[in-house]
């Protein structure tokens, strides 16, 4: 099989630190609405996507219309190039990990500029981007907050990239709702994708967005998904929750006064070099004792954190920790410090 390299684990004996999942765990009230779905035996029946666009429509405020209900964002993500037939696309990195495979089974460049990895603040460099986005007459691809280093884009920077390409935005929003960011507003030159698995800390449970205002952008992407992209059971589950709004609203705001609470402690008593981040997890870097040698030390006291080498742009000195509870927190930050401790490399 083909390796992917995703946080995540099965594994119960290590405490994942290398999910960016959030903190706070699934919403309490999804066991009783799972079993609700399974005593209706809805996986008897093809999935209907009416009531999930009826759904999203409310939950995010924007037409259905310009909502696509997908197999997470990983999948939107995937299948925009693809439906876009694509020959080139500008990608802000470090970024999603899938591009490679993608971009040689598509047969597309891709042209990567590098955010500025300053430790007083990350930053892009937007006049050159917009160089190069129309130089290359290409879209450009990026996350935000950005996935590994959790930089946010400036809304000022946005419109400025958005106003002066003479192509697509492609924002990955996929931690938004748990991070500082503003969620961007839709216009016919921007296509948002969105995550509820990040969100609700549900990756077996996969549903995400394409959201824009340009139709013909949409149709082609809903032309190139498979007719069931969000089995029964799925849809079924984020039609329920969905209707939960001052649950989903209590639950995010825990969610987020604990990812603020926990990485404000992590940033304060790590010692490592570590970039400020909006959201629910931080890149560091540990030159003195490289990955894989690193992510095996710390295995080895029940630790897994994610190797951020694989993100193009970043070496082995690179790795990404998750935010969680502040008793594992402090585990992590103890077992951190018994390594770096280590008589012997």
């Amino acid at each position: 099989m083909i390796k992917r390299n995703h946080g995540g684990t099965s594994n119960k004996n290590v405490i994942d630190f290398s999910s960016p999942t959030n903190p706070y765990g699934p919403p309490a009230i999804s066991d009783d609405i799972l079993k609700n779905c399974i005593k209706n035996k809805v996986y008897k029946y093809y999935p209907s996507y009416k009531k999930l666009n009826k759904a999203l429509s409310d939950y995010w405020g924007i037409d259905e219309d310009n909502i696509i209900p997908v197999n997470g964002s990983d999948e939107a993500l995937t299948l925009i190039p693809l439906a876009l037939k694509l020959k080139k696309l500008i990608i802000i990195e470090p970024n999603f990990g899938d591009f490679d495979l993608m971009s040689k089974n598509l047969r597309i460049r891709l042209i990567r500029p590098l955010i500025k990895l300053d430790l007083e603040e990350l930053y892009i460099d937007i006049d050159e981007i917009v160089k190069i986005a129309n130089k290359n007459n290409s879209p450009v691809l990026f996350s935000r907050p950005n996935n590994p280093t959790g930089y946010c884009m400036k809304e000022k920077d946005l419109e400025y990239l958005s106003s002066n390409i003479n192509n697509l935005l492609i924002v990955d929003e996929a931690f938004v709702e748990i991070s500082s960011c503003n969620k961007i507003k839709p216009n016919e030159n921007i296509i948002i994708v969105r995550s509820q698995t990040k969100t609700f800390s549900t990756p077996g449970l996969r549903l995400g967005e394409v959201i824009s205002l340009n139709k013909n952008i949409l149709n082609k992407i809903e032309s190139s998904l498979q007719a069931w992209p969000i089995d029964s059971v799925t849809n079924c589950f984020y039609i329920k929750l969905f209707k939960e709004k001052e649950f989903i609203k209590e639950y995010l705001t825990l969610s987020n006064n604990l990812i603020f609470k926990e990485k404000e402690f992590i940033m304060s008593n790590l010692d490592l070099t570590k970039f400020k981040s909006n959201t629910s997890f931080i890149l560091i870097r540990h030159e003195k004792i490289p990955n894989p040698l690193f992510k095996k030390k710390l295995i080895k006291r029940g630790i897994l954190i994610r190797d951020a080498s694989t993100f193009f742009g970043l070496d082995k000195s690179y790795s990404r920790i998750s935010i969680k509870t502040h008793d594992e927190n402090l585990i992590l930050l103890n077992s951190i410090k018994g390594v770096l401790n280590e008589k012997s490399y």
